[in-house]
């Protein structure tokens, strides 16, 4: 049985113990065809906008003077209905619930049978008039296509990632971001696994303006990638010879993998020799591209690698693209986080994450400018998916 252990602002967080074997989708067999459908039918997600410098104390300061709203906001089927009519209300209530989502961040749609499976997901969210686009991670194949027909990407549900808590991150990698998202509950999983949410204006509003204003000058970068390199260790003298070469070489080969600029940086962790792969210094607040108000828009909680050891301690090795997604942050000039804002950003994080048992059916829509996600440890057979949208 998992051992659970409590977290601050939260639902418990489970330990799991049993190994874990993934599925032939997880590793990547049988997604040839799924992605090149995906492709025929998506555009690339839309360019990260970051809009003008602000001051993030000012911005800081007009949160607090607001009255947020509820957190998600909720939507329960009115009435027992058939498909068609269930299609028919999104139809009709569009604007209604588009506009709860901009003034939210989030709706929690639940208690519909539409959307227990892709084709009646599909119908809902093209109900609303949201436009898909591919996954962020779509061009290195982060992420197993459910059905590119239909739009919809697996969420995190592979077994060896079931231990992993996967930290809150709004959805963007180097110079792309999704708008929008829905996450679709096809079956939960038996124990755990919650879908979870926080707010980037109720994080910017809790943080100290101190912190804000130090790492919104500073700014900071995300290490995307990490490749192990011990064997430079044992090159005695050819070592400052091959470091620059290999630099070289693996970036482009990185560049050619992904559509956004990285720079390399040889660095240790726990004492081995690591080459990261580095994304260019970006702010950790921004305006609203739409609302222009102001949000936290940094995956910290997700990347840092000091967060994540400490939720998760050692972990079974995963599979696929996961192997060589081991991310870090830094600062924008490649120095090190305080042990101390890493601590505070965690402490204000997990005060404001809503944990989410969706059931099957539900669906999470969320502004992802705004609205941070995550999802919780499990066990047993989890089936969450999700489509971006531009």
């Amino acid at each position: 049985a998992p051992a659970i252990s409590r977290r601050a602002g939260g639902a418990p967080a489970l330990r799991m113990q049993q190994a874990t074997v993934d599925r032939a989708q997880d590793v990547g067999e049988g997604q040839a065809d799924e992605r090149k459908a995906a492709e025929l039918l998506m555009q690339p997600c839309p360019i990260t906008v970051w809009g003008q410098e602000i001051d993030p104390v000012e911005a800081q300061n007009k949160v607090k003077n607001m009255q947020l709203p509820e957190f998600p906001k909720k939507l329960e089927r009115p009435s027992q209905m058939d498909l068609e009519a269930e299609e028919k209300y999104f139809k009709d209530n569009k604007e209604a619930i588009l506009a709860d989502l901009e003034k939210h961040g989030a709706v929690y749609i639940k208690g519909f049978d539409l959307m227990k499976e892709p084709m009646g997901f599909e119908a809902f969210w093209k109900a609303l008039d949201m436009e898909a686009c591919l996954d962020p991670l779509h061009s290195v194949a982060g992420r197993p296509v459910v059905s590119g027909k239909n739009a919809v990407y697996e969420a995190v549900n592979k077994p060896s990632r079931s231990k992993f808590f996967v930290g809150m991150h709004n959805e963007m990698v180097g110079k792309r971001t999704v708008t929008r998202a829905a996450f679709v509950c096809f079956k939960s999983a038996e124990v755990g696994g919650e879908f979870i949410i926080t707010d980037g204006m109720r994080i910017l509003r809790d943080l100290k303006p101190d912190f804000l204003k130090s790492w919104y000058e500073k700014k900071v970068r995300f290490s995307s990638a990490q490749l192990p390199m011990g064997f430079m260790d044992k090159t005695g003298p050819l070592q400052p010879v091959l470091e620059p070469v290999l630099k070289s070489v693996l970036g482009a080969v990185v560049d050619m993998k992904v559509d956004f600029e990285v720079e390399m940086f040889w660095n240790r962790v726990n004492g081995e020799r690591v080459i990261q792969a580095h994304a260019p210094p970006q702010p950790p607040v921004i305006p609203h591209p739409d609302t222009g108000l102001p949000t936290w828009f940094c995956n910290v909680h997700s990347h840092s690698a000091k967060l994540r050891d400490e939720r998760d301690g050692v972990l079974p090795e995963t599979t696929g693209a996961s192997k060589l997604n081991k991310s870090d942050v830094f600062h924008g000039d490649g120095s090190e986080l305080s042990e101390a804002d890493l601590t505070h950003v965690d402490e204000i994080i997990r005060k404001n994450m809503e944990y989410v048992a969706m059931k099957e059916g539900d669906v999470m829509l969320i502004d992802n400018y705004r609205t941070m996600h995550g999802r919780n440890v499990f066990e047993g057979t989890r089936k969450h998916a999700v489509t971006w949208f531009k």
